[in-house]
């Protein structure tokens, strides 16, 4: 029995040290998540520049692109979308970048993903859409360019 645990661990270490990048699947994402949120605008150009998934859900089925758009990190919303961000793709919960910017009052984005296509009539998992969010937040600009762009 000990031969077989020792067989599976020395493959494991084999696989990890000449396949890092199969070793570490997820932490990519991960950390391109968290550089998104974070800001670090250098730091995302060079991991999409490596081969970075535009598209990659963190354990929470969140983006990139949702996770600038709730921090309000315009300049990388500009460059994920540029390099084919889903502007429409949706969390586990049913919201969108849209939607996170709009809930976090976040102007700029929401009006760089609507110029990108974003569409604000899409409802999250409890049937809540970008207008019903936009009122709780109060703010008349936002809530007037909402209902503009979804005319």
């Amino acid at each position: 029995m000990w031969q077989i645990k020792y067989n599976f661990i020395s493959s494991i270490l084999i696989i990890s040290l000449c396949f890092p990048a199969f070793a570490a699947e997820g932490d990519n994402e991960r950390e391109f998540y968290i550089a998104a949120k974070e800001g670090k605008l250098h730091q995302v150009k060079n991991m999409l520049a490596d081969g970075a998934n535009v598209n990659s859900k963190n354990a929470a089925g969140r983006t990139a692109l949702m996770g600038a758009a709730y921090f309000g990190n315009v300049g990388i919303v500009e460059e994920l979308v540029v390099e084919g961000a889903d502007v429409n793709g949706a969390d586990e919960q049913g919201k969108t970048a849209l939607m996170l910017a709009v809930a976090n009052r976040k102007l700029e984005v929401v009006e760089v993903l609507l110029n990108a296509g974003a569409d604000p009539k899409l409802k999250d998992k409890n049937d809540k859409d970008v207008i019903q969010m936009a009122e709780k937040t109060k703010n008349k600009k936002l809530i007037k360019m909402i209902e503009n762009a979804a005319e």
